[in-house]
C-alpha cells in the first residue's frame, strides 16, 4: 500500500518515475492518496452498520445474547484508466526542437490524467451517460446522507451572504467549516477541497482570525491547513478553463447559476476511511514504431478506482459564497 509520492522515492524506471512525478506534482490528491493493489476489476468491503446490545445482569443471571451487530457488504469496481501516446515519427527524429517530442507529449498528456483524475475525485457519477468512470465524493457524500448520516452534508446557510461579508457572517461560517472538520472521524480530515475564488476568501478569513498553520510537501512548496486538514485548491478540468468545483452552484448545492459553492473533507486510510484501489500499479510502456503509422507510441495504464468504508470520512459544506458580495 503506497502513495505516489513515496512510490516516486524508491522508482528505478526513469520513464515511469517521470510519470508519477508530473502526476504528484499536477495533483495534490495524487501525492498523498493510499493505493491498495486489489489484482482484480472489483473488490468487496465491508462497512459496520449497527453494533450489538450490551447490559447489566442480576446476580446468578445471565448475559443476554441474542443481539449481534450487523455488516454492510458494498462492491467497489475498478474503473480502466489510462492513455496511449503518439507522436509523429518525423517529429521524434527532429533535431531541432527546444525539448524531446516525445517527452513533452508525455507531460501534457500525464498532465491531463491528473485534472481528470481530480474532476472524477469530485465529480464521477456512474450512470447511463458515464458508466466507464468512478464514483467521486459528490456522489459518495449523497449517498451516505440519504443513508442516514446527515451531519456529513451541512448547509451554510448564511442567507445569500458573502463569508467576508462582515465579520458576523465570517464567524458563522467558520461555525459552519468546523462542524465539517469535526463531522469526519477522529475530527480531523486529511484535505479540505475547494476551488481557487473558494481557497482564496478562506485563506484570508483564515490568516485575519490567526487560524492558518503553513507547512510543506514532497516537493518543498508551501501549503495551508486548518485544525491539521490540508486546504486545496483541486483547480481546473483537463480543458484547463472550467473549474472543477464550480461557484455556480445554487444555495441547495446543485449544478445551476447561482454564485454559490462547496468545500469537501476527505480522511485517507486502506480499509477503513476511504483510499484508492488499482487492479495494478500504474504502468509506462514505451511500445516503440507502431505499424499501422509512422509514429512511436507510450501507453501509460492505470485501472483504478475508489472506495469507502467509513461515511464519516467524507463530508460536503454547501452554498458558500466565497466573496463580500450579496
Amino acid at each position: 500500500m503506497w502513495t505516489l509520492a513515496e512510490l516516486s522515492k524508491i522508482e528505478t524506471d526513469v520513464l515511469r518515475r517521470g510519470i508519477i512525478n508530473t502526476l504528484i506534482m499536477e495533483s495534490n490528491l495524487m501525492e498523498l492518496l493510499p493505493w491498495e493493489t486489489i489484482g482484480q476489476l472489483s473488490t468487496g468491503v465491508v462497512r459496520i452498520q449497527d453494533l450489538p446490545s450490551v447490559g447489566f445482569r442480576r446476580v446468578n443471571g445471565a448475559y443476554d445474547s441474542s443481539d449481534i451487530g450487523h455488516f454492510e457488504h458494498k462492491v467497489e469496481n475498478i474503473s480502466l484508466f489510462g492513455r496511449d501516446i503518439d507522436t509523429d515519427e518525423a517529429i521524434a527524429r527532429s533535431k531541432n526542437t527546444i525539448e524531446d517530442a516525445r517527452a513533452i507529449q508525455r507531460r501534457l498528456v500525464t498532465m491531463a490524467i491528473a485534472y481528470s483524475f481530480n474532476d472524477n475525485f469530485i465529480n464521477g457519477i456512474v450512470n447511463f451517460d458515464t458508466p466507464l468512470v468512478f464514483n467521486g465524493l459528490r456522489k459518495r457524500v449523497d449517498d451516505v446522507y440519504d443513508e442516514g448520516y446527515t451531519n456529513q452534508k451541512i448547509d451554510c446557510a448564511l442567507s445569500g451572504k458573502g463569508i467576508l461579508n462582515a465579520s458576523s457572517y465570517s464567524q458563522l461560517f467558520l461555525d459552519k467549516l468546523y462542524a465539517l472538520v469535526y463531522a469526519i472521524k477522529g475530527h480531523r480530515p486529511d484535505y479540505l477541497l475547494m476551488n481557487g475564488k473558494a481557497f482564496q476568501a478562506v485563506n484570508s478569513l483564515l490568516r485575519r482570525e490567526k487560524l492558518l498553520a503553513t507547512t510543506s510537501d514532497f516537493f518543498d512548496r508551501q501549503i495551508e491547513t486548518f485544525m491539521g486538514a490540508r486546504l486545496v485548491d483541486i483547480g481546473v478540468k483537463a480543458n484547463q478553463t472550467t473549474e472543477i468545483i464550480t461557484s455556480t452552484e445554487t444555495s441547495a448545492g446543485v449544478d445551476g447559476s447561482d454564485e454559490h459553492t462547496s468545500i469537501y473533507a476527505v480522511k485517507f486510510g486502506v480499509g477503513d476511511m476511504t483510499w484508492g484501489i488499482q487492479q495494478f500499479p500504474l504502468e509506462v510502456k514505451d511500445m516503440g514504431e507502431i505499424e499501422e503509422k509512422p509514429c512511436f507510441r507510450d501507453r501509460v495504464t492505470w485501472n483504478l478506482g475508489l472506495a469507502t468504508v467509513d461515511p464519516r470520512s467524507i463530508g460536503r459544506l454547501y452554498g458558500i459564497i466565497p466573496d463580500a458580495s450579496s
